[in-house]
């Protein structure tokens, strides 16, 4: 099950969408962060 979240940053006083895709299954706990954080703006 794949969950969209759609969220918030702030920097400053500026504000910046962040979307968040969540993936739920059976198995091990465990966590992955993927993407390019400095790369997006």
């Amino acid at each position: 099950m794949i969950i969209h979240i759609a969220s918030l940053m702030f920097n400053g006083i500026d504000i910046i969408n962040v979307d968040v895709q969540v993936q739920i299954s059976p198995g091990i706990p465990a966590f992955t962060i993927v993407g390019l954080a400095d790369k997006t703006s």
